[in-house]
């Protein structure tokens, strides 16, 4: 889903997205992965209800795997990217990230904070069975696959 060309996108961390103790509650970083995966299909004059309506598509996820590297805090700015790491005819794998940027000073690298590994499905929006996703809806990384 990301080229060189895709600026990941960017989310600050508020009071809501945080425990307490000022951290990311665990479940948010779902919410931060999917807003990223729309702002994608956004930036491309798509949208998951414009899939469904137009093309008769939807793209549940049927699987996740999520990694917690380090903790996310309030206040912090996220940059969340995506990489299609396989495709298949009905299903792709995306691999997701969420790194600490730090504004202050743009020289120093970003800390990875958390990573998702997403198994998605094209679904035929009226009898609910796979569907071939269409080739120009996630065009492959040269360096994937």
């Amino acid at each position: 889903m990301t080229t060189a060309a895709d600026a990941p996108f960017l989310f600050r961390v508020c009071y809501s997205d945080t425990d307490a103790a000022g951290v990311v509650y665990h479940a948010r970083y779902l919410e931060m992965f999917e807003r990223s995966r729309a702002e994608w299909l956004y930036q491309r004059n798509l949208s998951p209800s414009l899939l469904v309506r137009d093309y008769n598509l939807l793209l549940p996820v049927r699987e996740l795997t999520m990694n917690f590297h380090k903790p996310g805090r309030l206040d912090d700015v996220l940059a969340i990217d995506q990489l299609i790491e396989h495709r298949s005819r009905t299903q792709i794998k995306v691999r997701q990230t969420a790194k600490r940027t730090h504004p202050e000073d743009p020289n120093m690298e970003p800390e990875l904070v958390a990573s998702v590994v997403i198994h998605i499905v094209g679904v035929d929006a009226t009898t609910l069975k796979p569907k071939a996703l269409p080739d120009w809806l996630f065009p492959l990384d040269p360096a994937g696959q």
